[in-house]
């Protein structure tokens, strides 16, 4: 017997139905929840990712600031008291150019990825740092407030990290029953 496949607007529904049994914001992409509706939707958004963009801990002074899901990536972003809003952007896209970017080692969280960063500026701190992985690319945009300390920058690579998008299928499939399609699943139809 053939599963279902998880389509738009099946997941659109299982976010608004779930969204009022969430405690936090169903728009916040918990790395300890696979499951969650917004990390389905951001795996369906770039079907090719292997990796997907999720909140680890916040730190004090951090919060979630939103997220936005479009048909060919996602971007989620977080404020600070000091470094002011939308201080952090995390965007996930099928490819990225990291062509002005310097290769660094990973974090540990990031093994497995090529690491690339681009400081711009130190005061206010601006920079750019890429995550490539196999069929997807994660961009970290740091815009930081006038007079916030560049070492925030510490804090707001703690506070994101990534989820494997086969736990996210893997959690679809034992919950609900349903098939994510993409990586580390079937394709995607039309």
């Amino acid at each position: 017997m053939r599963r279902p496949q998880v389509g738009y607007l099946l997941v659109a529904a299982l976010a608004i139905a779930s969204a009022s049994c969430v405690p936090s914001d169903p728009a916040e992409p918990i790395c300890a929840r696979p499951g969650d509706s917004i990390l389905v939707l951001q795996a369906q958004s770039v079907p090719s990712a292997t990796r997907l963009p999720c909140i680890a801990e916040l730190p004090i002074g951090w919060r979630f600031g939103g997220s936005l899901v479009r048909d060919d990536g996602s971007l989620l972003w977080l404020d600070h008291d000091r470094a002011g809003m939308h201080a952090v952007e995390v965007e996930l896209m099928g490819s990225c150019d990291v062509s002005s970017g310097v290769e660094v080692p990973p974090a540990p969280d990031e093994v497995g990825m090529r690491t690339y960063q681009e400081p711009q500026r130190l005061e206010p701190f601006v920079g750019t740092r890429s995550l490539v992985f196999e069929g997807g690319c994660i961009v970290y945009r740091y815009r930081f407030a006038p007079d916030s300390e560049p070492a925030l920058v510490i804090e707001a690579d703690s506070a994101v990290s990534t989820v494997h998008r086969a736990d996210v299928v893997a959690e679809v499939h034992e919950t609900l029953d349903l098939t994510v399609c993409g990586a580390d699943a079937p394709p995607c139809e039309g």
